[in-house]
């Protein structure tokens, strides 16, 4: 292991972790009967959202390997990240928080149980859940994939993981008004009365 590459490798195992996660929730959301588990996106907003996300989240699996294999400038992580004690401390810490948020995002996911999907099925209905992880927060997944995003860019602080995570912030909160757009036409007043007492990303009331 090359010195100071420690929480790179700790980051980029989570998140290698966390979208083989998703691709198995997929296919067990499938298998359970649903008729899309949402990777194929169906409304407009999401297949051009898609365009972009996908060499997102390609770029979110892949550049902290290239920052460990490859010697190109555009993967070479500062010096100080790799030498300076406080620096060092503050990517391991880091990566702890990327796995971390990987633990969480399984507390989610089972939470949700049939009713998780990636995208938006318009042509299914899914309960409204408020409880546990939801009773404050309305999207705690995607509220953890941005801490995820972030905390991995901090671990493995290069330019081009930078530009994903700016990108993958900004998709987020897309992706989550476009929901809330369709939870307010399938679920009416309840989704209403909901959105007053949970925050969008944080616990509290309002947007």
């Amino acid at each position: 292991m090359r010195s100071g590459q420690g929480p790179t490798y700790l980051a980029l195992s989570a998140v290698w972790a966390y979208w083989l996660g998703v691709l198995v929730m997929a296919v067990r959301t499938r298998i359970k009967g649903a008729v899309s588990a949402g990777l194929v996106p169906r409304q407009t907003i999401e297949k051009i959202m898609w365009i972009v996300w996908i060499p997102v989240i390609t770029g979110w699996i892949l550049f902290p390997w290239l920052s460990i294999t490859q010697d190109g400038a555009a993967w070479q992580l500062p010096l100080p990240a790799l030498e300076n004690p406080l620096w060092l401390g503050l990517r391991w810490l880091a990566a702890l928080a990327t796995l971390a948020c990987f633990g969480a995002t399984i507390f989610c996911w089972r939470w949700m149980g049939r009713n998780w999907r990636v995208g938006v099925t318009t042509d299914e209905q899914t309960d409204l859940i408020t409880g546990g992880p939801f009773s404050r927060v309305r999207h705690p997944i995607y509220a953890i994939s941005i801490l995820m995003i972030i905390c991995t860019l901090v671990a493995v602080p290069v330019w081009p993981l930078l530009v994903a995570a700016v990108l993958h912030v900004i998709l987020m909160n897309i992706k989550a008004r476009n929901e809330e757009i369709w939870m307010s036409e399938l679920h009416g007043p309840a989704y209403a009365e909901y959105r007053k007492r949970a925050g969008r990303f944080f616990p509290g009331s309002g947007d």
